[in-house]
């Protein structure tokens, strides 16, 4: 029995699924890690912490009875986005990765678009300049830690880093690349002269390819950390939304019609396969390469998904571990509106549709007679309500869905029930909710020779389940709130 495994390099942990021949999930594993904040605004991962947690994994993984008898041929990796690990020449990190939720680069991404005007970055790369992005965090480090910056030969991705260590060998994925403000989106390659403007050496950038490509083989020292045969195949990989949408069975789209990938994560997206890039003129969304081959995608993203819900629990049940499960159980019962009530979920700033740090969250509205029940739904529809702002403009850019899927560690039933309202579209839950583990074991089985390509030969995906159709009552009631949640964004204050 031949199998990949798939090493999702997350916010928080890394994420391991097994998946065989035939496409069946052999199980999961996961092992934690911790984001750093030496400075308010900074977070930072040590590359080190990575490598312990799938030591971890893979230990608990290859003990599975489900792993008995199997023959692992293959790695695939993906990962966080956007993020900046510095190594030296011989592949060792030389100061604490900057995660994508690093936010000291404000000045930096700022410049960028001194620099190169907004229409012409985005024209280029399909994303305007966001504290986020990776370019502004390399800009950051050079002027505030030349020595680093001298000492460092490769500027990889977390997931990137990973696979130094596991082959020797550096490379990026054009996925990932698309998400550094550094690449041309269109050509699929590293643009020299953005990089140039903003004072990056283009040299220091990996070589790129397509996210199924063999990467190298398993070098014998990381064989024997791990408890693999040395050897083995190591696939390039991809970054995490694009590689959720093909474990979650999009891998190709000809006309940008289909089916929409929703997720609810810590953040949230929604994400569109599309066979020529879609660009919004303005920047609010993002344009991305696909982890399949010619292929690409366009996407909408909020900062505060699961992240929102989180927080509500934390607020109104404080130390109770069914906290959630009971707080959505009294939401359920509360009608389609909140009684009035509306969140706006920009908790931490926002990205799709203002890319605004500065934004801040409200609960508008509040009376007297509201309770847990009215602010935890008013919470999971002020999310939908964000997602659906993002949909309308990936519509505007000719986008044209005609269902979604949600998927996420933040799916409940209800919450699928209100998205499919406010978006107006039938959504059906992800048959996995380890997209990006299984889009990952996707492009490591490409790249060990078990199935041909993502394009052809992928093992069909179980079917998706529990539909939600859209209640038409109840669309016609969001739209109209919906319209209301729009205007709020400039009426709020900011800082």
């Amino acid at each position: 029995m031949r199998v990949s495994v798939g090493i999702d390099l997350g916010s928080s942990r890394v994420k391991l699924l097994a998946l065989d021949e035939e496409g069946n999930a052999l199980g999961v594993t996961m092992a934690s890690y911790a984001t750093e904040s030496r400075q308010p605004g900074y977070a930072e991962q040590n590359p080190d912490r990575w490598w312990d947690a799938l030591r971890l994994a893979m230990f608990e993984m290859l003990s599975r009875p489900s792993m008995r008898g199997a023959d692992v041929v293959a790695l695939g990796l993906t990962g966080q986005m956007h993020s900046a690990v510095f190594l030296d020449a011989a592949g060792v990190p030389l100061r604490p990765a900057l995660m994508w939720s690093d936010g000291r680069a404000e000045a930096e991404a700022t410049e960028i678009e001194k620099r190169i005007p907004r229409n012409e970055l985005v024209a280029r790369t399909g994303n305007r300049s966001n504290v986020s992005f990776t370019a502004p965090k390399i800009m950051w480090v050079a002027a505030h830690e030349p020595e680093v910056y001298a000492r460092t030969r490769w500027i990889v991705q977390p997931k990137d880093a990973l696979r130094a260590r596991l082959t020797g060998e550096v490379a990026s994925d054009v996925s990932d690349a698309s998400a550094t403000l550094l690449f041309d989106l269109k050509a699929r390659t590293w643009a020299p002269d953005i990089c140039q403007k903003l004072g990056i050496d283009a040299g220091m950038l990996p070589p790129i390819m397509e996210s199924e490509t063999k990467a190298g083989d398993l070098r014998e020292d990381a064989a024997r950390a791990l408890g693999l045969p040395a050897g083995i195949a190591v696939a390039v990989g991809g970054a995490d939304a694009p590689a959720a949408a093909l474990g979650l069975g999009m891998a190709r789209e000809e006309d940008a019609r289909g089916t929409v990938l929703i997720s609810l994560g810590t953040g949230g997206q929604v994400l569109a396969p599309v066979a020529e890039p879609h660009v919004d003129p303005e920047g609010r969304l993002h344009g991305l390469a696909h982890v399949v081959p010619g292929q690409w995608c366009v996407m909408a993203a909020i900062l505060s998904a699961a992240a929102s819900l989180d927080w509500v629990v934390r607020l109104l049940r404080p130390d109770d571990p069914n906290g959630s499960r009971e707080l959505l159980a009294a939401a359920a019962k509360v009608p389609a509106g909140s009684d009035g009530l509306i969140f706006v979920p920009y908790l931490r700033g926002e990205r799709t549709p203002h890319f605004d740090p500065a934004a801040r969250g409200a609960m508008i509205g509040m009376r007297i007679s509201h309770g847990a029940p009215e602010l935890t739904r008013a919470v999971l529809e002020g999310v939908a309500f964000a997602l659906a702002e993002g949909l309308d403009l990936m519509r505007g850019v000719g986008v044209e869905p005609t269902s979604g899927v949600v998927a996420g560690g933040g799916v409940n039933r209800l919450w699928q029930q209100i998205i499919a309202d406010v978006l107006n579209l039938p959504v059906a839950l992800g048959a996995t909710e380890h997209g990006s583990a299984r889009g990952a074991a996707l492009l490591g089985a490409v790249a060990g020779g078990v199935i041909p390509s993502t394009v052809n030969g992928v093992p069909p995906l179980p079917a998706h389940t529990r539909l939600m159709e859209p209640d038409p009552a109840n669309v016609k009631l969001y739209a109209g709130i919906s319209a209301t949640y729009r205007d709020l964004y400039g009426r709020l204050p900011r800082g």
